[in-house]
């Protein structure tokens, strides 16, 4: 599934794109000419500006909440989309892109001294060249996700595919 946003929604999209979700900004204002786009197979489209409730798209979900947490969790309410769905830490949180491994030695120059001494693995945004590492970052990442994403099932949590440990970013 992939989601366009209502570019308010930058908090939302990058938590999105944190759980491995294809999650892309876009202007719907009316007044700027942009609109809505037209309906697409497997696309999402997520606001908070209520006139577009009158469109009554299905593809349309205008959200209720402000904050980004609690918006992520709007959406996999109302989407009724599932933790085990998703890939954390396999998306860049700017770009979107999906995550490249990059050799020790492409990054024993990208990065501090004790990061390369102390990290096995990497990752980098081939749009932006941004590297990942395991470290804390993810780990706090994913305890958040673990919380924000309860399944259902009385606070029980599933595993997720999710590339292993990219996500600290630079």
């Amino acid at each position: 599934m992939r989601f366009l946003l209502d570019q308010p929604l930058g908090g939302l999209a990058r938590w999105l794109r944190l759980c491995g979700l294809d999650a892309r900004l876009m202007n719907f204002s009316p007044r700027r000419g942009a609109g809505l786009p037209p309906p697409h197979p497997g696309v999402c489209l997520l606001t908070r500006q209520a006139q577009h409730r009158r469109l009554r798209r299905d593809d349309v979900l205008v959200l209720a909440a402000n904050d980004p947490r609690d918006q992520l969790q709007e959406v996999f309410r109302r989407l009724g989309l599932s933790r085990r769905q998703l890939a954390p830490l396999s998306r860049c949180g700017e770009c979107n892109d999906l995550l490249t491994p990059v050799s020790r030695e492409t990054a024993r120059s990208l990065v501090p001294d004790h990061v390369f001494h102390t990290q096995a693995e990497f990752f980098q945004c081939p749009r932006c060249g941004r590297l990942y590492w395991p470290g804390s970052h993810p780990a706090r990442i994913s305890d958040q996700l673990q919380r924000l994403l309860r399944e259902p099932d009385g606070g029980r949590t599933a595993g997720t595919a999710s590339r292993k440990g990219a996500s600290h970013g630079v």
